[in-house]
């Protein structure tokens, strides 16, 4: 691995840019002055000091005694042990604060929030780690219209765990996908979980959550797995989101069933070909 991309994975980790190049410096010197370091990196000395003082700090660095002082790394897996005490310091600290606000906030916020607002996510973490949220926040019910490449996603993002884990506690799911050969394998486990019904020819993606906000897909990049390239948006537009989940019912009402669906699916695939696909009146809202 170069240097360079040894920095960045350390600044992933919480360190600053001159702490990680000051890190990695002493760890290929061995003991070694300010002067020294700084030498060594390419870094003005008084920089040097900062990042030295801070990573003594933190506990990254030993100091020996001699003069003038030398500095040391610590072992790569104590150091990261004590990045992630700190890491679970601050959330620790952040949930306090979340509760402590939560406890404040009826008297804090006005009571008529009703604003209609939008929000637009932009890369695969963005957008799934507000669908994540949004899903284990569901108190009633989830809806959404999926892909192959969505229900992949969702698998790696976590969201298939928290939808289950809200079913459990009563929430009611619901999916509507395209079911093929080349997806059966993958959707037979989720009919197994979630109630499932096919529509022919269905690309587009959304979301409702308990019927009063839903995520929609602008861009799905179906290209691959990563999804780094997706952008979703979410509202809570009255309108938008009944237009949607009016959609979603007529479209499961005139749905095939997961299991006729994967038994003619089955049949299919040992004679000539995928059956012949069953026309949908209703139209996608959002296409």
């Amino acid at each position: 691995m170069q240097l360079s991309e040894a920095v960045k994975q350390l600044q992933a980790c919480g360190l600053g840019r001159y702490e990680s190049v000051t890190f990695l410096n002493l760890a290929r010197m061995g003991a070694a002055t300010a002067r020294e370091v700084a030498r060594a990196s390419g870094v003005n000395r008084v920089q040097t000091y900062r990042s030295l003082e801070s990573l003594e700090g933190r506990g990254l660095v030993e100091v020996t005694l001699d003069r003038p002082k030398r500095y040391a790394a610590r072992a790569l897996t104590e150091a990261f042990d004590l990045i992630v005490d700190e890491r679970r310091a601050e959330l620790a600290a952040m949930e306090n604060i979340r509760k402590s606000l939560l406890a404040a906030w009826p008297a804090i916020a006005r009571k008529d929030q009703t604003t209609v607002r939008l929000q637009i996510l932009k890369g695969r973490s963005q957008v799934y780690g507000a669908l994540r949220r949004a899903v284990g926040n569901a108190e009633k019910e989830v809806l959404a219209f999926t892909t192959t490449k969505g229900i992949l996603r969702s698998y790696r993002a976590g969201i298939n765990e928290v939808l289950l884990a809200a079913i459990r506690r009563g929430v009611k799911g619901r999916l509507i996908a395209d079911l093929s050969v080349a997806n059966l394998s993958l959707f037979e486990k989720v009919a197994r979980r979630v109630p499932l019904r096919h529509v022919d020819d269905q690309r587009g993606r959304f979301i409702i959550i308990d019927g009063e906000s839903m995520f929609a897909f602008l861009i799905q990049d179906e290209g691959g797995l990563r999804g780094e390239a997706e952008t979703a948006f979410w509202t809570n537009s009255p309108d938008f989101v009944r237009s949607h989940r009016d959609f979603f019912e007529r479209s499961w009402k005139g749905g095939v069933s997961a299991e006729a669906r994967f038994r003619a699916l089955r049949k299919a695939d040992k004679g000539s070909g995928e059956p012949k696909r069953r026309s949908t009146a209703a139209t996608n809202p959002s296409r």
